[in-house]
């Protein structure tokens, strides 16, 4: 065998495969900024994907040293709806603490503003529109009652950031922007374009003690009733928002608030000789949705139709469930408030109490 025939002959390197590069190293991919990120914002129709993008803006939007990054939004949205909408309470600290955002708090967001361009006045487009949107606020009706058709853009429906911080069901940001409004005298129950009104997203989403803090906010307010029977998309009143709730402490608050409100309004009017006040209704309870669904309806579908009927056509059920520890919190409240087929425990059977050592 021939070995010289199999040893391959070196061919030297080009002069460029042996140069070696020192020195150069590869350039990282730019990051997008969080004004890149948000242009998607005026595109999204889904919540879960708004608060998701909103996350990731409000983790772009914070400077290392406790400072605003640069940002430039569309829709007049400005950081604190960012913080509200990705529950970032740091954001919302700082965001409360910059001279522009503290001023226009009450922003609503709009289909029309998409950057800063300057106008003959020198002013800026967010600027401008932001006064246009704080104005919107204080003469927005009471009464706000639009269908919505097609699904819009959540972030062009002009909510405010207290809109957005009720809507997530996020009541630490709420508490604290209804706080930092209401010590700028600018807490108003702006309506967007579903009509939906702070009210309205609260009774859904929030705690009993958001609602609480509205009411006891809006109590004055010689609109406050119409505020307690506001209807929003839909023809949705407090009581079938309020239904969404897992339990039903926010039904029974603003049910009570709707009699109260009512009484008052019944007791101050001192003209009413054709008692058509007294006609009017003390709740929203018979009041029936788009679907032709009341409040008691919407309750009584979160208990179980079937397990309804059972129980009216068995009282022995009904007191089973007296003594039974259910895991609906809204079947006890369906049968004792609502058809009222059952009486409150006013004793505990012996075998149910405990004896303390």
């Amino acid at each position: 065998m021939n070995v010289t025939s199999q040893i391959q002959p070196h061919i030297p390197a080009s002069p460029v495969q042996e140069t070696k590069h020192e020195g150069v190293e590869a350039i990282p991919a730019k990051e997008p900024s969080c004004s890149e990120t948000a242009k998607v914002f005026p595109k999204l129709t889904d919540t879960r994907t708004l608060v998701e993008t909103a996350k990731t803006v409000a983790g772009q939007l914070k400077d290392p040293d406790g400072e605003l990054n640069d940002w430039d939004f569309p829709c007049n949205l400005t950081p604190l709806h960012i913080a509200s909408l990705a529950g970032d309470m740091e954001l919302l600290r700082l965001a409360i603490a910059d001279d522009f955002c503290r001023e226009y708090i009450d922003q609503q967001t709009s289909a029309t503003a998409d950057g800063a361009t300057a106008n003959d006045d020198g002013a800026s487009a967010t600027e401008a529109t932001a006064i246009e949107a704080t104005a919107n606020v204080a003469s927005a009706s009471p009464k706000g009652n639009n269908e919505v058709g097609d699904q819009q853009p959540i972030a062009t429906n002009h909510d405010t950031a207290l809109h957005f911080a009720l809507l997530t069901g996020w009541d630490k940001g709420a508490l604290a922007l209804i706080e930092e409004l209401d010590v700028q005298d600018k807490m108003k129950n702006t309506i967007n374009d579903k009509g939906e009104s702070l009210f309205s997203l609260a009774a859904s989403h929030s705690s009993l003690e958001v609602v609480r803090e509205l009411c006891s906010h809006f109590e004055a307010s010689e609109n406050y009733r119409e505020y307690l029977f506001h209807t929003s998309e839909h023809q949705r009143t407090l009581l079938h928002c309020a239904v969404d709730q897992d339990v039903p402490e926010v039904f029974n608050y603003l049910q009570e608030r709707q009699m109260s409100a009512t009484r008052e309004m019944i007791a101050g009017s001192a003209n009413d000789q054709d008692n058509q006040l007294r006609m009017l209704p003390r709740t929203t309870m018979a009041d029936k949705d788009s679907n032709g669904k009341t409040p008691e309806d919407l309750a009584a579908i979160k208990v179980g139709l079937l397990y309804v009927q059972q129980l009216h056509d068995n009282p022995k059920l009904v007191e089973q469930v007296r003594f039974s520890d259910s895991s609906n919190p809204w079947q006890r409240y369906y049968l004792q408030n609502i058809t009222g087929l059952m009486e409150p425990i006013s004793w505990i059977p012996p075998w149910q109490q405990c004896t303390l050592v």
